[in-house]
């Protein structure tokens, strides 16, 4: 009898550490931290998040290279055949679903500060509405990291990053020129727009990677708000001695490249024009970034030798 009483307490003691265990997990997964937002206002977040839900195109990337895998990302990310692959698996959904987006059972979720939706997402799980103008690309990604503990992991990608452009960026003005002056100028439906140094299209590698110039009139029309919508005749005032064209594939070409003014542009008529793949230069994430960083290196240095 004392034996098997000593067995049952024993067997109790173990249960009971099992318990004990189960519910410091649990406690776990509840422990938030403070987070900073652009605003300047403080929320709690789970201090390691396990279901984020990335509303947002521009952050997908930037945290999957971080290792964090999202439970959601929105639909329009397929688009991109650098992150296809990436985001096999995960839950494609509408920006504008709240219904979607509650379905995913999120811990957070990341969108933009613009979102209509916001108020709708606060009350689903904390929401981190970032202000895309507010950061610059790199800036961004470490403050990715700060979100999810990754700090040091981006910190790292960055410095490597800042090492292999300078190189990029010293060989090229060495080819090209110092003064030689490059330009994004995009067709997006009806409308031409002029883009500045941080708003995807390859911009953040030209200018700010590899320290190329900006021709004045972006100077200083365009980079103060990042972008303009220009007119079909003033193309040749915003473009550079190379201008970069961003054109999705199977869609027309942008009627203006048929017109006279088009083709008299200096950069047209010394074959400086550089066609991209706008949904590979959408984003500005790490993976997107080291695509463009090759391809734009090598057009140019193939375009100044001919």
């Amino acid at each position: 009898m004392k034996k098997l009483l000593m067995l049952v307490m024993a067997l109790s003691m173990i249960v009971a550490a099992c318990g004990n265990k189960t519910e410091d997990k649990h406690n776990d997964s509840k422990e938030t931290v403070q987070y900073k937002l652009d605003d300047g206002k403080k929320i709690d977040i789970p201090k390691n998040p396990k279901r984020i839900a990335v509303l947002s195109p521009s952050y997908v990337g930037g945290l999957i290279h971080l290792g964090i895998k999202p439970v959601g990302v929105p639909a329009s990310t397929d688009q991109t055949p650098v992150l296809k692959d990436k985001i096999k698996g995960i839950k494609k959904v509408s920006e504008d679903n709240v219904e979607q987006v509650a379905e995913l059972k999120p811990d957070l979720i990341i969108t933009y500060n613009t979102d209509k939706n916001l108020k709708k997402y606060e009350k689903i799980a904390p929401t981190i509405p970032y202000d895309y103008a507010k950061h610059n690309y790199l800036d961004m990604q470490v403050e990715l990291g700060k979100l999810v503990g990754k700090e040091d992991k981006a910190k790292s990608w960055v410095k490597k990053w800042k090492e292999q452009t300078s190189k990029d960026g010293k060989e090229l003005r060495n080819k090209l020129g110092n003064d030689t002056t490059v330009s994004v100028i995009e067709a997006f439906q009806k409308d031409i727009y002029s883009y500045g140094e941080n708003w995807g299209r390859g911009t953040e590698v030209l200018y700010q990677a590899f320290g190329l110039k900006m021709p004045k009139s972006v100077e200083q029309d365009v980079k103060k708000d990042g972008w303009k919508k220009i007119s079909q005749e003033e193309i040749e005032k915003y473009s550079g001695d190379y201008l970069f064209l961003p054109l999705i594939k199977g869609q027309p070409k942008p009627e203006f490249m048929n017109t006279e003014s088009w083709k008299s542009i200096p950069a047209v008529k010394n074959n400086r024009v550089i066609e991209v793949d706008a949904q590979t230069f959408w984003y500005n994430d790490p993976f997107s970034l080291e695509v463009q960083r090759k391809y734009l290196k090598e057009k140019l240095m193939t375009k100044s030798e001919k």
